[in-house]
């Protein structure tokens, strides 16, 4: 129990209380949420993510396991919820969200701050980095498909991948390492500031957004998609690396990313799409709520199960 409140006070509270702040600063302020999520994709995100890639010094094969073990884990996610759909008897619409909330989960501003609290390691923020980027490139691709897909926007879906800049900088940023080219101090000094701003900014967002969601108690496939989401994908992507023999910090983060709440662009694009956007919103809500506890067993398990 003392390592339990240990690990909740200092890892996961400080996280849920700047979340709190950017809820009460909505609950008082007429604020622009919209606004602060385009900030964040747009300009904060790229940055944190061009400075990551920069900054990397992870090898070649850690971007390899790191990125296939990911891929993994949220492929055995999708198929396992589609499944489970089929077998509900779920409408399409309702299958599309199920999916997305349970395969997409908050890898960019809640999981970069916790990595940055939970590790003294700079390494963990790269994979998490890493990890955050594989996530995007699935979810602006395969999430938007599908939910576009459900109600016939499927191009329309597939075509705003290409209008989202971190893939852009992504490259840009492997192809400026990898030639050894040197960023100007005072672009470089305007990135770090962006890199540091993003974790503040990104919490205070995440609780913006869930002051404006709803919430509803009887709605039992929201329950079960929190159960996937904070429970089951861990624990799916435990047996991944000890199947695929990964070991130590790598291991520790994938486990611990993959047991993030829903992330919020699932909730904003079924808001775009007007594709279910109650129990979207209702499964980011629930989800990050609960793993304010979910999260402090899964950090408690790691660190028994998969030693550094």
């Amino acid at each position: 129990m003392d390592y339990f409140l240990y690990t909740f006070f200092n890892i996961i509270f400080p996280i849920f209380i700047t979340i709190f702040a950017g809820y009460a600063f909505r609950a008082k302020l007429p604020i622009d949420v919209r606004s602060l999520v385009k900030l964040q994709l747009y300009l904060l995100l790229p940055a944190v993510l061009f400075v990551k890639v920069y900054e990397s010094e992870l090898s070649g094969e850690v971007l390899t396991t790191v990125t296939l073990s990911t891929a993994f884990v949220m492929t055995a996610i999708y198929v396992l919820s589609f499944v489970i759909a089929r077998l509900r008897g779920y409408s399409s619409e309702d299958t599309s969200v199920f999916v997305n909330s349970n395969t997409f989960y908050n890898a960019g501003n809640l999981s970069l701050p916790l990595m940055q609290l939970l590790y003294t390691n700079p390494i963990a923020v790269s994979i998490q980095a890493i990890i955050m980027i594989v996530h995007n490139v699935a979810f602006f691709t395969i999430g938007m498909f599908t939910i576009g897909n459900s109600n016939g926007n499927a191009k329309a879906a597939l075509a705003n991948v290409f209008k989202m800049p971190f893939i852009y900088v992504m490259i840009a940023g492997i192809i400026l390492k990898r030639f050894n080219v040197t960023i100007w101090d005072p672009i470089w000094q305007s990135l770090s500031l962006m890199t540091t701003t993003y974790a503040g900014v990104a919490l205070i967002t995440l609780g913006a957004q869930l002051r404006e969601t709803t919430f509803s108690l009887g709605n039992m496939r929201i329950y079960l998609s929190n159960i996937i989401r904070l429970l089951i994908a861990p624990l799916i992507a435990f047996a991944v690396v000890s199947v695929m023999g990964i070991e130590g910090i790598v291991a520790q983060v994938i486990v611990i990313a993959m047991a993030a709440p829903t992330a919020v662009n699932v909730a904003l694009t079924s808001i775009e799409f007007d594709n279910k956007p109650e129990f979207a919103s209702q499964a980011v809500l629930t989800s990050t709520v609960f793993s304010a506890v979910t999260l402090t067993l899964i950090i408690i398990f790691v660190q028994i199960a998969i030693p550094i």
